[in-house]
């Protein structure tokens, strides 16, 4: 057995702070996407017409933001039933689309900072009006969902592509309307300072090298999530039994209690694989019958006498 060289950090405790942080954070999303997206379209937030009202449409900003909040609520679902069910299993898909939303509201972010506040100023650009919710507010708050706490899924170099696929559509377009068919002003100053082809090109740079940092900080966090919950599994004293055995029919007791009426029984495979290694059953018991000792268990403590009643 490992020796243990530092305190064991309780792997459903970190579970369910996951699971409330992101509860909160993907509803603030939707709803700071709502009210901004609402205001904005309602022309609240008009001084002359421009930008805002049907016009906000056009931004990038709104697009990235849209793509965040859509992400956010195909999230949130899967938060409340992991605290329900003290168990997270967030498809991977969804995990993608958050990190095309968050790599979109992070540039708009970078972009405001920097670009357009050279233009508009600090203040105006990243905290008057909608400004603050959609260039400050909403970046954060994804940007943390997605780093630091939707982290089961580990990022791939390729998923890097298809998070700036969204950034190369919006340029082409911004091409096309701004200096081709000339319909748009060139609201994000890209031929402001420096030659538009030269701003363009730097955009998607940004935006590739944005994908890349938020990539790696998504996996430190990934990577620092999965190494606590092995030791957790592996060397804490809540599974020191005698037996292999005792240790799933402890592991089925504490899942029995998150049961409600019409949930499937799921079997926790990975966790009991963990067990078994740290017993060093994995050569003597077969996973295959520590799964119908869970089973078993699982099926005594919520009231059925075997799997065919369940």
């Amino acid at each position: 057995m490992e020796k243990v060289d530092k305190p064991i950090v309780n792997a459903r405790k970190i579970n369910k702070m996951r699971f409330i942080s992101g509860i909160i954070i993907c509803s603030l999303v939707i709803l700071v996407t709502f009210v901004s997206l609402t205001l904005n379209l309602a022309n609240y937030y008009s001084e002359d017409g421009s930008g805002n009202g049907v016009s906000t449409l056009k931004m990038f900003t709104t697009i990235s933001n849209i793509i965040a909040a859509f992400a956010a609520s195909m999230c949130l679902p899967f938060q409340i039933d992991g605290l329900r069910k003290d168990r997270y299993r967030l498809p991977s898909w969804i995990v993608i689309v958050m990190y095309v939303g968050a790599v979109g509201v992070f540039l708009t972010f970078f972009v405001a900072m920097t670009l357009i506040s050279m233009y508009q100023g600090f203040v105006k650009t990243m905290f008057l009006k909608s400004n603050l919710y959609m260039h400050t507010i909403s970046p954060i708050l994804i940007t943390s969902l997605f780093v630091l706490v939707v982290s089961d899924t580990k990022i791939k170099f390729s998923y890097s592509f298809i998070s700036v696929i969204p950034v190369v559509l919006y340029m082409i377009l911004y091409f096309i309307m701004v200096f081709v068919l000339k319909v748009w002003k060139d609201h994000y100053y890209t031929d402001a300072f420096i030659p538009w082809p030269v701003s363009l090109l730097l955009i998607v740079s940004i935006s590739f090298g944005i994908c890349q940092l938020l990539r790696v900080l998504h996996n430190l966090t990934n990577k620092y999530v999965t190494r606590n919950i092995v030791r957790y599994y592996k060397l804490s004293d809540d599974f020191n039994f005698p037996k292999v055995s005792d240790a799933i029919a402890y592991l089925a007791k504490i899942e029995s209690k998150y049961y409600h009426e019409g949930d499937d029984v799921y079997i926790p495979v990975d966790i009991i694989a963990l067990l078994s290694s740290r017993y060093g059953a994995d050569n003597v018991v077969p996973l295959d019958i520590l799964y119908d000792i869970y089973l078993e268990n699982y099926l005594l403590n919520i009231g059925l006498s075997s799997r065919h009643e369940a």
